[in-house]
């Protein structure tokens, strides 16, 4: 038998959503938010996002349980949200249920991944907690910050969205043009100026001394890499 949470983000009543989740494999517990940020029992939990307007709910929470937790997240949102869907993956979501699919559909869905998991591991203990390496570089979508060393570092739009792009190209040498044209997305003069002086604060930001990057790294004549 598989415990898995089922998050309410409003006062509303799912529970007929919630039974027809249930199974001879499947044990499904109605919890709160605020129940959910101390979830450690369970072996997954499913957000329900009810509306749009609660992606910020949501990201806060997906980040909250994979810092603390190794467990399986699923988000049920609706189809049409698929910049949200986008997000939630990033932040460590394992997968996004339809609204409109069958309960059934997403019941196999859940107990298959759990199956498979217990097979892979069966000479480990599934309760125990991972701890999350808070060395690397994460990045905060939902409010434009990048976390270090456990450390939450809130960055502008321009800034975010070229920490963004290098990650995307992380370990590559990328060009000042390729970064003003991901950033800006439009044409205009002084590119290397405005790239070069973007990069100045991001660094006066992340790193511990910006004469001596470790992880905005210059490469001459070209551009800049991010190594993590």
């Amino acid at each position: 038998m598989y415990n898995l949470a089922f998050v309410l983000l409003d006062e509303i009543d799912e529970q007929k959503y919630i039974d027809s989740l249930k199974s001879d494999q499947l044990q499904v517990h109605p919890v709160t938010r605020n129940e959910a940020a101390k979830i450690e029992t369970y072996d997954g939990i499913v957000i329900e996002e009810h509306r749009a307007q609660n992606i910020g709910v949501v990201c806060e929470l997906l980040i909250l349980l994979k810092k603390k937790h190794d467990m399986f997240i699923w988000v049920i949102s609706e189809r049409a949200n698929k910049m949200n869907h986008i997000v939630y993956l990033q932040l460590g979501a394992d997968g996004i249920i339809d609204n409109e699919s069958d309960p059934e559909l997403c019941k196999l869905l859940i107990t298959n991944a759990f199956d498979r998991y217990s097979r892979f591991n069966t000479n480990t203990d599934r309760d125990v907690i991972k701890p999350v390496d808070e060395s690397k570089l994460q990045l905060r979508p939902c409010n434009f910050s990048v976390v270090l060393n456990g450390e939450e570092i809130n960055l502008t739009k321009l800034e975010f969205k070229t920490m963004e792009f290098l990650q995307t190209q992380q370990g590559i040498a990328v060009s000042y043009e390729d970064i003003y044209k991901h950033v800006w997305e439009n044409q205009g003069n002084d590119k290397q100026y405005r790239v070069s002086n973007l990069i100045f604060h991001l660094r006066q930001k992340i790193e511990d001394d910006a004469a001596r990057p470790k992880y905005i790294k210059t490469v001459r004549s070209k551009g800049y890499k991010l190594t993590l």
